[in-house]
């Protein structure tokens, strides 16, 4: 179940990544359900959870709740270049998350 969540988790990082191909409807409803799965995500791993993992979790948070704003906010671009910042912030962040991961799996087998 583990593994199902974490493909699906993978699965709409990409997609949310992939705005410029897949459009801004696709890259909202994928950044939607990213955010859905990182809160099941912390909710499955909760007994790993160090502070680490919850600065995480709240700069998901703030990337998205930035992204609503950049929506609600449209005419004013500081507000969707703050929105840019903050997501790849969050991607590098992430990506720094999965590396750590992965390369704990290969240690312990």
């Amino acid at each position: 179940m583990k593994r199902i969540l974490n493909i699906l988790l993978i699965a709409s990082l990409l997609l949310t990544l992939s705005v410029p191909l897949t459009g801004l409807i696709v890259h909202k409803m994928a950044s939607a359900l990213f955010l859905l799965l990182c809160a099941v995500h912390t909710a499955v791993y909760r007994k790993k959870l160090r502070a680490r993992g919850l600065a995480l979790a709240a700069v998901v948070l703030i990337a998205f709740v930035s992204g609503v704003f950049s929506l609600v906010f449209d005419g004013i671009p500081a507000v969707l270049a703050l929105h840019k910042i903050v997501f790849l912030t969050c991607v590098a962040a992430l990506a720094v998350h999965i590396f750590c991961f992965h390369r704990r799996i290969l240690r312990s087998a």
